[in-house]
């Protein structure tokens, strides 16, 4: 059986009650693809409820570790904000899900002036600044060695592809086991903005979304969740990644959540990805098509501002320095096995 496949049957579905058993030879295989997909932890947690954790008992209390830490340093960046009067919104950072994490992204809300209050306040309290861009600058969490990215915009350089305006009224206050309270966008904000990340900056499918998706399901207004993704112009992109997520869920467990079909229902089904996934064996993580980036990035220049930002960003581009560092990345973007 294919690993992606296995996988996705050893730690199950929400809205399936069977899961497959493995042995002790399988595991070294599922944990590497889990680290490569980024829900090795869930991976781990679903060992030990299986009673099946062996030789990675030492690994799984690592990794309980860090997503302790990272709750704890969820909580301190929320405090320090809140404390300094900034409106934000934690985004693509929590999942719902056993998880870790390697950074915390936080959209800062209002204007410039809101931006740099946010980032002073941090770095006040003694987080480093380690790098700036056009609309986001990171900081380094001085405890848990993580990194805090803000987001003046929710942008790629100078490419917004969602509009923080849109989100006000999608921010929930979430309790993060002992560690405290943050505020957070509600799961059909957040699934559009790690959806439009995936495809947009990362351009590459990760298990991890794939259960970011399964599990925000239940939780989902469908409804709301359909007139983010059109106010944003990410329809191509939603019903690409959903085509996937359906299609791994139909494979592994013989159905479609109705909640799913729904949406793609709603906004038809994209077949281009999901051949390609059949054509590599369902290999995961999967890397878009540039194809299928374009035509994600042609979609959200519908909006005024996005517009406003292209033109911004090729006249960056016309930087030679500028122009050398990007080609640069892009390369090691395209080669990297996953993010």
């Amino acid at each position: 059986m294919n690993p992606t496949l296995r996988l996705l049957r050893f730690i199950g579905s929400p809205f399936v009650s069977d899961t497959l058993k493995i042995d002790g030879e399988n595991i070294p295989e599922l944990d590497r693809v889990s680290l490569k997909n980024r829900m090795r932890f869930l991976f781990l947690e679903t060992l030990r409820e299986k009673g099946n954790l062996g030789d990675l008992e030492t690994m799984y209390a690592q990794e309980k570790k860090r997503c302790a830490l990272g709750f704890e340093a969820m909580c301190r960046v929320s405090k320090i904000l809140a404390d300094s009067s900034i409106q934000y919104a934690l985004f693509k950072t929590i999942r719902p899900y056993t998880f870790t994490t390697v950074d915390i992204d936080v959209v800062i809300f209002g204007d410039g002036l809101h931006f740099r209050k946010a980032a002073e306040s941090l770095q006040m309290a003694g987080y480093d600044l380690v790098a700036r861009g056009p609309s986001s600058c990171t900081l380094r969490d001085p405890k848990a060695n993580l990194g805090v990215d803000l987001y003046k915009e929710i942008a790629v350089s100078f490419l917004t592809y969602m509009d923080k305006r849109k989100l006000n009224n999608f921010v929930t206050v979430l309790k993060l086991g002992n560690s405290g309270c943050v505020k957070t966008l509600k799961p059909e904000a957040d699934l559009a903005s790690i959806i439009a990340h995936s495809i947009i900056k990362e351009q590459m499918y990760t298990l991890s979304e794939y259960y970011t998706f399964v599990h925000y399901l239940k939780k989902l207004n469908i409804q709301s969740f359909l007139e983010i993704v059109k106010q944003n112009n990410l329809v191509y992109a939603t019903r690409t990644h959903l085509s996937i997520t359906a299609f791994l869920h139909r494979v592994a467990h013989k159905i479609v959540p109705k909640g799913l079909q729904q949406i793609l229902d709603a906004f038809g089904e994209e077949n281009m990805e999901k051949s390609r996934l059949i054509r590599d064996r369902l290999e995961t993580p999967h890397k878009y098509h540039p194809i299928t980036v374009a035509r994600s990035l042609l979609e959200i220049t519908k909006g005024k501002e996005i517009i406003k930002n292209v033109g911004a960003q090729l006249i960056h581009m016309l930087n030679p320095n500028i122009s050398k560092d990007f080609l640069i990345k892009l390369v090691n973007h395209v080669r990297r096995e996953t993010y």
